[in-house]
């Protein structure tokens, strides 16, 4: 078997334009997006074997750009539970009985994030905070009244973190702390929020410095569970 399907998203079955290269497989209410697919481009999709930063020209990092590319298509029109990159299977059979297998939960999730999109959220440490201070030639005096100020300023930005996240928690439906890469990074946040609270939540975002915005997203971070059948 040469050609298969490449899956993207469950969705509903709803009438929405796609390119040529797609087409929706339609089962009780729910949508599969498909694109058939040589099997051999897919036989080697293993991100976690990429070394470093990949080529632009790879050929995996082409097909994760498509894949994105897709998701974020359809989530224009309508609620999406993204696939995992490089979801492959069999035929249409193989397909019709993801749907079926996963049909509860599926259909419980697109409910769940229906009319809400992704937003990202990083507060990082104010510049002044992050100021380092050269401590040779200070007495011990200096040097413990130094460490006092900064464990006070450490303590100030924590407790700014929560005041933040605290303002910023009313308006999502679904909050997820996502890993802090950097020191100097207070917290890093995916917000599922919705659509008609947008306005509200970027607003409160803008009354903060140091505070980062990222989105809208389709909802990734709260459709993590694996949704693949076998190929």
């Amino acid at each position: 078997m040469s050609r298969g399907l490449c899956a993207y998203v469950i969705t509903r079955d709803r009438p929405f334009e796609l390119d040529r290269q797609l087409f929706l497989l339609a089962h009780r209410g729910l949508g599969l997006v498909v694109a058939e697919v040589e099997l051999a481009r897919f036989a080697e999709v293993d991100p976690s074997r990429w070394a470093g930063e990949p080529a632009e020209d790879d050929p995996l990092v082409v097909l994760a750009r498509r894949h994105d590319a897709v998701v974020r298509t359809v989530f224009r029109h309508q609620p999406v539970l993204p696939l995992r990159f490089g979801t492959v299977l069999r035929d249409r059979d193989a397909a019709i009985a993801l749907l079926e297998d996963r049909h509860e939960q599926a259909s419980g999730w697109l409910d769940r994030i229906d009319g809400h999109r992704e937003w990202g959220v990083r507060a990082r440490r104010r510049p002044g905070e992050r100021k380092q201070v050269p401590t040779d030639g200070l007495t011990g005096t200096e040097y413990l009244a130094l460490r006092r100020k900064r464990l006070s300023a450490v303590d100030e930005e924590r407790a700014r973190a929560g005041e933040i996240q605290d303002a910023l928690a009313p308006y999502a439906t679904e909050i997820l702390p996502r890993t802090r890469r950097a020191t100097d990074i207070l917290f890093d946040t995916a917000y599922l929020v919705r659509t008609d609270r947008e306005a509200g939540f970027q607003a409160e975002i803008r009354r903060w410095d140091s505070v980062e915005l990222t989105g809208p997203w389709p909802p990734y971070s709260f459709t993590r569970q694996e949704l693949t059948a076998d190929a």
